[in-house]
């Protein structure tokens, strides 16, 4: 389940989500304050909405994240989203 959460060291607001089976951890430079979570949150259920449509791109999100690169590989289909030619 996706959510926003504070580092107990700094207080800084990251969001916490699952994408592709991996979690995401994605920290922001934002103080723990009602304000900074409403801006994260909105955020947050864009991400959410786009990865449930299958169009989230990770990298227009977090360009400058390690698992952007990850995310930008073309990944290997599913069996079950695998779409079989026809025969001749």
């Amino acid at each position: 389940m996706s959510s926003i959460r504070a580092r107990p060291n700094s207080g800084k607001l990251y969001f916490d989500f699952q994408y592709r089976g991996v979690r995401c951890r994605e920290y922001s430079a934002l103080d723990d304050t009602p304000a900074n979570r409403r801006k994260m949150e909105a955020v947050l259920k864009k991400i959410d909405a786009e990865i449930g449509k299958g169009v989230f791109e990770y990298g227009r999100f977090f360009p400058g994240s390690k698992l952007a690169k990850q995310f930008a590989a073309p990944r290997p289909l599913k069996p079950a989203e695998a779409v079989a030619l026809p025969r001749r």
